[in-house]
């Protein structure tokens, strides 16, 4: 099995079948990026899929998750022998993915794949599976609907403005549109007030 393939058994043994962020978002990172990548001037392939596949990895110890995916992949690669400049441009990839982390820790994207992680974790937070992300973190976290509805004006609909790509910007705008609709909908079914903005 080749590393690319290896990294997508390691997220999926260890992640499972979670909606928001087990395996099935990791496939669903994996499809933004592949288009996002498409639009890329050069990229490489291998660094690309092994950062997404390893991504979120380290989210069942808890947060920093990309932190603890970062010492995973560390570990993963270093085991397999992987060149010192590919481990640290995938720990880069992985640590850049988190809004919340990169703020922490003031890091800056070394590679052109870690850019095209960014957007594409991002993306997956937007629209109608964006919107199920939502609720359910909110369920689990015990987050009322009142306080789910204002993440999405907190984060989710400015995510836009930290993507790199201009597909990533375009697939933005439809996908927070859909977003707004489904939230605007779910204020009026449930007498909410309107938000700004939505």
């Amino acid at each position: 099995m080749d590393l690319a393939g290896e990294a997508r058994e390691l997220a999926r043994k260890l992640l499972g079948g979670g909606f928001s962020h087990g395996y099935p978002h990791v496939e669903r990172v994996m499809r933004y990026a592949s288009v996002i990548s498409s639009e890329a001037e050069k990229f490489d392939r291998t660094l690309l899929e092994v950062s997404v596949y390893l991504h979120d990895v380290g989210r069942p110890l808890g947060e920093p998750h990309a932190y603890y995916s970062s010492l995973i992949a560390r570990g993963f690669l270093g085991g397999r022998g992987c060149d010192g400049k590919f481990v640290e441009l995938v720990v880069n990839a992985v640590e850049y993915h988190s809004y919340s982390y990169v703020q922490l820790r003031r890091i800056e994207p070394l590679s052109v794949e870690a850019k095209i992680l960014s957007d594409a974790d991002k993306l997956d937070a937007l629209g109608i599976v964006g919107v199920l992300r939502a609720f359910e973190h909110g369920i689990r976290s015990g987050r009322s609907l009142t306080e789910t509805l204002a993440h999405f004006d907190e984060k989710l609909l400015r995510v836009k403005d930290l993507l790199h790509f201009d597909v990533s910007r375009r697939l933005a705008e439809e996908l927070e549109d859909r977003l707004r609709r489904a939230a605007t909908w779910m204020r009026e079914e449930l007498g909410l007030p309107r938000e700004e903005g939505l």
